[in-house]
């Protein structure tokens, strides 16, 4: 229990980077937060528990893959957020609300809870899937709704969204790695 939610704190911080700068680029109502919030935790849990059935119908029917292409698979998305947080820039996103937007955004933030949910959750049953994908899409709207509160106390939001990225980096990277080790 204690991996997913560092599992799903990292996922969260890309959600969380991503609300900084819609939080510093608009001036956001409730409504607007509200479904930035439930868009963004709904299909980061979604998009686990999708990546987990994928995962098991592949492990069960096509062949077993294991620790080794899942601890891969995490460690290229933790590379990835390093890249993403080396690459960041300072600006501020600007944009008008529609409800594809929600949706599109929510989607873009958890394309990578796919390969979490693939590589990590793959191998449990049912149930657990749903309480580790449930988990997941909780952090991500607790930490997507104290990203909205808090940008507008935020002086420098590039340094804090460059380095939200690092840190979710760093914990998938160690993730992929350990899961790398135990096959060893």
């Amino acid at each position: 229990m204690t991996n997913i939610i560092f599992i799903a704190v990292a996922l969260a911080l890309d959600a969380f980077a991503v609300a900084l700068g819609l939080g510093c680029g608009n001036q956001l109502r409730a409504k607007e937060k509200f479904l930035i919030v439930l868009s963004f935790g709904f299909f980061q849990g979604l998009f686990a528990i999708i990546g987990a059935q994928l995962g098991n119908y592949i492990n069960s029917n096509l062949f077993d893959f294991g620790n080794y292409i899942g601890g891969i698979i995490i460690l290229i998305i933790g590379i990835l957020f390093l890249k993403e947080g080396y690459e960041s820039d300072d600006a501020c996103v600007y944009m008008d609300f529609s409800p594809w937007t929600y949706i599109i955004l929510g989607i873009s933030v958890s394309i990578d809870a796919l390969g979490i949910g693939f590589s990590v959750l793959y191998n449990l049953s049912i149930i657990p899937i749903l309480s580790n994908g449930t988990t997941i899409a909780v952090i991500t709207a607790i930490l997507t709704a104290l990203s909205l509160m808090i940008v507008k106390y935020i002086k420098n939001f590039g340094l804090v969204e460059r380095y939200a990225n690092y840190l979710g980096g760093v914990i998938l990277v160690i993730f992929g790695l350990n899961m790398l080790m135990d096959i060893i």
